[in-house]
């Protein structure tokens, strides 16, 4: 009975839901085209029928923000002090405790929260940036794989192709040469660079 009772009342919350999203596209509707067709001979009523869109577009946001609120997932900006944070640690090991020190939020609250909003783990998402962050590293760089999966938080080069991989489908490697305009320039500056240095060592 009770079971009845919840869905019963679900549907009826769904269909309530719908029927008031439609009543207010239809109004925005009928707004917009009262504000189309008085622009021309009478600018004054064309502009109240247009304010009256907009804040109906804004209460519809507001409304629509508070129910993301209500769900627990994290606002925009808690999600921009995230990125900036991980952005200037990408080098450092990131855990998911500092993530959720950084909002003031508990571990399990701020994970709920994260996913919720982002649709992966904190976890998932740093190692992700981590990725995104080699790529375009990789770009501009002739450093060997080892330095750049150091440089960005990996614990070796093994880890950093396995997580690329991962997040890619392709190695490091494969990706670097896909994506580089002469993808033997590194090489060559590679094999420039241990010729110096084998020259330096001579001298001395």
């Amino acid at each position: 009975m009770n079971g009845r009772a919840s869905t019963c009342y679900s549907v009826e919350n769904t269909t309530s839901r719908d029927s008031d999203c439609l009543k207010q596209t239809r109004q925005l509707l009928t707004l917009l085209a009262e504000t189309e067709r008085t622009i021309h001979r009478d600018p004054d009523t064309a502009s109240a029928y247009l304010n009256q869109a907009i804040a109906l577009l804004a209460a519809e946001s507001q409304s629509g923000s508070s129910q993301r609120k209500s769900r627990g997932g994290l606002a925009r900006w808690q999600v921009t002090r995230i990125d900036e944070f991980i952005k200037d640690h990408l080098d450092h090991c990131i855990r998911t405790t500092e993530l959720a020190s950084l909002l003031g939020l508990s571990v399990s609250h701020f994970s709920h929260a994260f996913k919720q909003t982002m649709g992966v783990t904190p976890l998932m998402y740093v190692a992700a940036a981590r990725v995104e962050a080699a790529r375009q590293y990789m770009l501009c760089s002739a450093n060997s794989l080892s330095e750049i999966a150091l440089s960005h938080g990996f614990c070796d080069q093994s880890h950093f192709c396995r997580v690329f991989r991962r997040e890619t489908g392709l190695s490091p490697q494969t990706w670097r040469k896909l994506h580089t305009a002469d993808p033997h320039s590194y090489s060559a500056l590679n094999a420039n660079s241990s010729h110096q240095a084998v020259q330096l060592r001579s001298r001395s």
